[in-house]
């Protein structure tokens, strides 16, 4: 099997990007009509993005080594 067949093709990792860019404008709107509409739970809101900063780089990691021990 050669190096290249366990990995995913740049046509893959453009559409998980594109994807992922998608979904950021998305939630930045929602975001913008969050703190108008309710900045209390705006606040709650930065707080549990804020608290799932560190779970999602240790899963980002897990993954990314994952994809470099193929």
């Amino acid at each position: 099997m050669s190096k290249a067949a366990g990995r995913p093709s740049a046509n893959s990792l453009s559409r998980v990007v594109e994807l992922l860019v998608e979904h950021k404008i998305k939630l930045d709107a929602l975001e913008g009509v969050l703190k108008e509409t309710n900045p209390l739970v705006h606040e709650l809101y930065l707080g549990t993005v804020e608290n799932l900063r560190g779970q999602k780089a240790a899963e980002v990691n897990q993954v990314l080594k994952q994809f470099r021990d193929r």
